[in-house]
């Protein structure tokens, strides 16, 4: 929790500075490279988080691997994570930044679960009904879901839509139990 609250920190700082400097584009470009990086390399996870490499030798890596890649506003940016001591969260601040970014502009990101994939109409569709229904801009992502025998579920934050052909029988179901309670 600490760790994650010193991480929305350092994104919120980098986000002002970028913002200032008209450069949130090219940073966020960066912070998703960052990010992807070290995801896709459990090494430079490792890197960033050991205690062992002195601050030297990770200011020289740093460069080595991305100085050709980011821009140098992003580039310092690292200089100073590391000189703090705080490289560690590298990837966290990475992840918040995006978090950060999307609040700023208004986006929210939504979770479709299906059993198979949308074509774009239909996307389209469930895409403009989610921005009306949150009032906000909506960034969907699709997994599929075979345990779903038709219809789709779609996770925005906390909140759960449930359009799956399962939830239907069930909504189905009480409706006939309900009208033969009342008749009886």
């Amino acid at each position: 929790m600490k760790e994650t609250r010193a991480a929305r920190r350092y994104a919120g700082a980098l986000l002002e500075l970028c913002g200032e400097m008209k450069r949130v584009d090219e940073v966020a470009s960066d912070m998703r490279l960052i990010h992807d990086s070290i995801s896709s390399s459990h090494e430079l996870y490792i890197f960033f988080k050991s205690p062992i490499i002195n601050r030297f030798r990770k200011r020289d890596v740093i460069k080595a691997v991305f100085a050709t890649r980011v821009n140098q506003l992003t580039l310092n940016f690292l200089f100073l994570l590391i000189d703090k001591g705080r490289e560690k969260l590298v990837d966290s601040i990475a992840v918040e930044f995006a978090v950060l970014l999307d609040q700023l502009q208004g986006i929210v990101n939504a979770e479709l679960r299906a059993p198979f994939k949308l074509d774009e109409k239909a996307m389209s569709q469930l895409k403009e009904t989610l921005e009306t229904l949150v009032r906000k801009s909506v960034r969907v992502s699709f997994s599929s879901d075979r345990a779903l025998l038709g219809g789709f579920l779609v996770q925005i934050g906390d909140t759960v839509y449930d359009g799956s052909v399962r939830r239907q029988l069930e909504i189905l179901k009480q409706q006939l139990s309900d009208e033969a309670t009342l008749r009886n």
